[in-house]
């Protein structure tokens, strides 16, 4: 509505009011309501036709400076947005009737919805018919505000008697005396209230400046109540610009201007309801705007998972350069379990190096219907397709066969390092010079250098000339002794342990000892050969 129609309409509403006012009796009060038409309209111009919320506000000046007056009502505008409000229809006692008694001009403005307030319209006669109703006053006040000057001062002016002493210019301006039938006292800010006819004491009610405290003398708001509050019907909120409608102090919950509401941290919602309006987000399908809402995983990207957390789909792990692999931390050992059917090939663990050199091995746990046979741990080059070693149920070991017939079994040759012994127990090189020693020695039952390094353990018993006997450590009498040694063919090298019985030193034996002997065949008769022994050295190996 533009300004000149606005005043135009409330001219025309307040005229009838004035005329109203006139065909009453003139014992009756002028009314304290002005009828106000429009067209109600938000702030972008836009026709609201539901019951809005709209706060009058009446000016003395045509921009700027405070209201005189406010009032907030529901209006209900029809499908046009015309709507009528009678405004000072909230108040008690109706519209301030000192708005208009001064004669200055006055301003209407709206503010809908508590939004920005929109252009005032200037207050034109008839609001100022209003003044009429001062004809019922004295200064303003009723004639029930006044009291009866004494009978003596009456009697003494009617008769025309000057008082006993002459009136001064501050008597005639002194205020009324106080009605001596009234007592109590207040307390300055406290807004007072009669606790009875005749008496005045102090409400609950406090005003410090333009703030009002209830139940407080400290009001920190415009309106502070310290206390619980009812409200008997609709509660609207008019907030003003971006401030919240609703906030609670100390908390993150608000209600904000457009009625967003936010929640704190935790929020719980006990109860069954509809949520809507759910946009699903990463890794899920599903969401809308109405109803119930039923978010999916997407299974593009995320797996399916049956009963125990078993994946359906083959699955692949991926990361980084340094991130490559998978790590399961259990503290009970059991890391990873994977089954696989006794019926079928058998469950298997595949690992593949990929690009330039790499190749692809296989440790299986074979079935039923696998080429090893089943119940076998077989490590196969998956590269070439070549079964390279089988463990079998009973701890045979197979290498090169995955069909084992021996606890080692190896199918093609096998080699050994002398130095590290080998499948050999023990090996030494005895000579017998300069007191005896071990040039060079093994002993397997020792480790680290130990085992290599002279005389690895070994002790020499006795140095007789081409009769040698060693304390190997370990018992050595059920195992096989090979003896080398002698410069010639004729010479005849011999290892005796305790249990041949034939040795020459029988008595000097144990199961840890070894008789080591160098003889050269003198003669042989029919009486058997003779022997010379000589000192030489000899090498011995135990198997």
């Amino acid at each position: 509505m533009n300004r000149l129609s606005a005043v135009i309409t409330l001219t025309a509403l307040l005229f009838l009011v004035a005329f109203a006012s006139a065909q009453q009796p003139a014992s009756s009060a002028v009314p304290k309501l002005i009828n106000y038409s429009g067209v109600l309209k938000d702030s972008g111009g836009k026709i609201l036709n539901s019951i809005t919320g709209v706060t009058f506000l009446i000016y003395g000046q045509e921009q700027g400076g405070a209201p005189l007056w406010m009032e907030t009502q529901n209006v209900q505008p029809d499908k046009h947005g015309n709507y009528t409000a009678q405004l000072g229809s909230t108040k008690l006692d109706g519209m301030p009737v000192e708005l208009f008694t001064s004669g200055e001009l006055r301003w209407l403005a709206l503010v809908v919805n508590g939004g920005e307030e929109q252009p005032r319209v200037l207050l034109i006669t008839v609001p100022y018919a209003m003044k009429a109703a001062d004809a019922e006053t004295i200064g303003g006040l009723p004639p029930s505000a006044f009291m009866l000057a004494p009978k003596n001062e009456a009697a003494a002016t009617s008769a025309g008697n000057a008082p006993a002493t002459p009136q001064t210019a501050s008597a005639k301006s002194a205020q009324p005396p106080a009605n001596p039938n009234v007592t109590g006292k207040g307390t300055v800010d406290f807004i007072p209230m009669w606790d009875t006819a005749s008496d005045i004491v102090n409400s609950v009610m406090f005003q410090k400046g333009s703030q009002i405290g209830v139940g407080t003398t400290a009001p920190a708001s415009t309106l502070d109540v310290n206390g619980t509050g009812s409200v008997r019907d609709t509660l609207t909120l008019f907030p003003k610009g971006t401030d919240p409608t609703l906030a609670i102090s100390g908390t993150a919950f608000k209600v904000d201007q457009t009625g967003k509401v936010t929640f704190i941290t935790g929020q719980k919602f006990p109860g069954a309801g509809t949520i809507t309006g759910v946009t699903a987000g990463t890794d899920l399908t599903g969401g809308g705007n109405g109803g119930k809402i039923t978010l999916n995983l997407d299974t593009t990207k995320v797996p399916l998972l049956a009963a125990a957390n078993v994946f359906t789909n083959n699955q692949a792990i991926s990361g980084g350069p340094s991130t490559w692999g998978l790590t399961v931390s259990q503290p009970n050992f059991l890391a990873i379990l994977e089954q696989g059917p006794e019926s079928g090939v058998g469950t298997a663990l595949e690992m593949q190096t990929t690009g330039t050199g790499g190749m692809f091995w296989q440790i299986l746990n074979t079935g039923a219907s696998a080429s090893q046979g089943a119940n076998k741990l077989n490590f196969r080059n998956d590269s070439a397709g070549v079964d390279v070693m089988t463990l079998t149920a009973s701890g045979q070991v197979g290498i090169g066969t995955s069909s084992p017939t021996a606890t080692l079994d190896v199918q093609g040759n096998a080699s050994q390092a002398r130095t590290a012994g080998g499948i050999v127990k023990a090996m030494f090189l005895f000579s017998p010079f300069n007191g005896g020693g071990f040039p060079s020695c093994y002993n397997s039952t020792l480790s680290g250098a130990a085992a290599t390094t002279p005389p690895c353990g070994f002790t020499i018993i006795d140095n007789f000339k081409g009769d040698y006997i060693i304390d190997l450590g370990f018992q050595i009498d059920d195992r096989i002794l090979s003896a080398t040694g002698g410069a010639s063919a004729a010479f005849m090298v011999a290892a005796c342990t305790d249990i041949e019985g034939s040795c020459q030193n029988q008595a000097l034996l144990t199961p840890n000892r070894v008789e080591l002997t160098n003889a050269f065949i003198n003669s042989c008769g029919g009486g058997g050969c003779s022997f010379l022994f000589f000192d030489n050295k000899i090498h011995l190996i135990v198997y």
